[in-house]
C-alpha cells in the first residue's frame, strides 16, 4: 500500500505535491493534503502513515479544526513546528470563512450610498469609485479606479467591467467627488456617465446609478434622470 512507502520511494507522479499540481486540490484525499502541510514524517513512518493516523484517531476530521497546540503536540510524530502548521492553517481557513460570512451592505438608495463615501468630500482631487453587487444590491467588491478629472477618454468600460466579470457581478454603482464642494454633474460627467452605461447593457451588467459626492450632499444621476438608466 503507498501509504507505508517513504516519500522517496513512491513514484513522483503520485506523490500529494505532484498530484496536486496535476489534479488541484480538489482531487486530493484528506491525508494526502494534511500530509502537504505536515511536509515529513518521521523515522518509524512515512509523512502519508502520519496523517492517516492522526485522521483516523478522530471521531470526525473536522474535530482537527477545534484541536490546540498543545493538543496536537500530545500526538506522536507531532512536534512544535508541525502542530504549528496545522494551528496556523486552520486558523486562516477559519478567518477566510468568517470574512466570506460577513454581513454585506446592502445599498437602497443615494443615502446609503454617501454615508459610505461622505469622507470623500474633503479629498482635494476627483477620486472615481466603482461599488460591485450581487443580485440583492450586497457590495462584494469596492475599487477605486482612477484619481483626477473625470473624462470620458479616460474612463473605459474595459477597465470598470473587467471586475464585474472576474467578481460575478450583476450589478454596479459608481461614485465619484467633487473637490469644490458642489455635487451638480459637469457635462463630461454626463457624457462619461452615458458611455459607462452604453457599456454595461453589452455585456449584461446593470448600472444601478452613478452618485457624485459634495460637501454636505450628494448628486444622483439616475434620480435626475439626465440620462437613460
Amino acid at each position: 500500500m503507498i501509504l507505508n512507502y517513504k516519500m522517496k520511494e513512491i513514484p513522483k507522479y503520485e506523490r500529494p505535491r505532484e498530484r496536486l499540481k496535476k489534479y488541484g486540490a480538489v482531487a486530493l484525499s484528506n491525508v494526502e493534503l494534511l500530509a502537504i502541510l505536515l511536509q515529513t514524517g518521521s523515522k518509524d513512518e512515512s509523512v502519508l502513515e502520519l496523517s492517516r493516523r492522526i485522521l483516523y484517531t478522530l471521531e470526525r476530521p473536522s474535530m482537527l479544526l477545534n484541536m490546540s497546540l498543545e493538543e496536537l503536540k500530545t500526538i506522536k510524530g507531532i512536534g512544535p513546528s508541525k502542530a504549528s502548521t496545522i494551528v496556523a492553517a486552520l486558523e486562516l481557513y477559519k478567518r477566510l470563512i468568517a470574512d466570506l460570512n460577513k454581513k454585506k451592505t446592502v445599498i437602497k438608495d443615494a443615502s446609503d450610498v454617501y454615508y459610505l463615501f461622505e469622507d470623500m468630500a474633503m479629498l482635494e482631487q476627483e477620486h472615481f469609485y466603482c461599488l460591485y453587487l450581487d443580485t440583492k444590491l450586497k457590495i462584494i467588491a469596492k475599487k477605486q479606479l482612477f484619481i483626477g478629472g473625470i473624462n470620458a477618454n479616460i474612463i473605459t468600460p474595459r477597465d470598470i467591467y473587467k471586475y464585474s466579470i472576474r467578481l460575478n457581478s450583476p450589478s454596479v454603482l459608481f461614485i465619484h467627488n467633487h473637490p469644490s464642494g458642489d455635487p451638480t454633474p459637469s457635462k463630461s460627467d454626463l457624457i462619461t456617465t452615458e458611455k459607462l452605461v452604453e457599456g454595461a447593457k453589452t455585456i449584461g451588467v446593470n448600472v444601478i446609478d452613478h452618485i457624485i459626492i459634495g460637501k454636505k450632499s450628494c448628486y444622483s444621476i439616475m434620480l435626475r434622470k439626465q440620462i437613460n438608466f
